[in-house]
């Protein structure tokens, strides 16, 4: 069988967000239990006509939310209760990098998820929660004119 091909399992995804002063990439894999629905979908407008044999829609803008959970550590929580307004303590988005490995860890070339912040663009942290269960869980919306998107290369600060 071809490298990069065939069924995974979720112990394969690897979870990396900026940290809130350098802006380093943290690997949050260990924190980690679950990660919601990953990619982009769009929002679509009904444009069906009488005389259309099927259901129209145009396609517009995409949303990308990310929700990540976990058993509680010191370790995320000092990462996201860091992060001002939602963003880095220099104002800046997060870089978000969700690698997806394939039957292993994630290699070069694997499919991969996330965006590079910058100044202009990346992730934001929406919301920071704990449960009397000592889970926590975390939303984190892009923002900016850049969409975050479908790679094989690491997102980088």
């Amino acid at each position: 069988m071809a490298l990069l091909t065939g069924r995974t399992n979720a112990k394969h995804i690897g979870v990396y967000i900026s940290d809130a002063d350098a802006g380093d990439l943290v690997n949050i894999t260990p924190y980690t239990n679950s990660v919601g629905t990953v990619g982009l979908t769009n929002e679509t407008a009904d444009v069906t006509a009488y005389s259309d044999g099927a259901k129209n829609v145009t396609i517009g803008q995409p949303t990308a939310p990310i929700s990540l959970s976990g058993p509680f550590d010191t370790t995320v929580h000092t990462l996201f209760t860091g992060l001002t307004n939602g963003k880095k303590t220099d104002g800046s988005g997060l870089s978000l990098d969700i690698r997806i490995g394939i039957r292993a860890a994630w290699t070069t070339l694997g499919p991969q998820f996330g965006i590079t912040s910058t100044a202009a663009i990346g992730y934001q942290l929406v919301s920071y929660n704990l449960s009397s269960a000592l889970m926590w869980t975390a939303v984190l919306e892009p923002f900016g004119p850049t969409a975050p998107a479908w790679g094989t290369e690491v997102e980088t600060n």
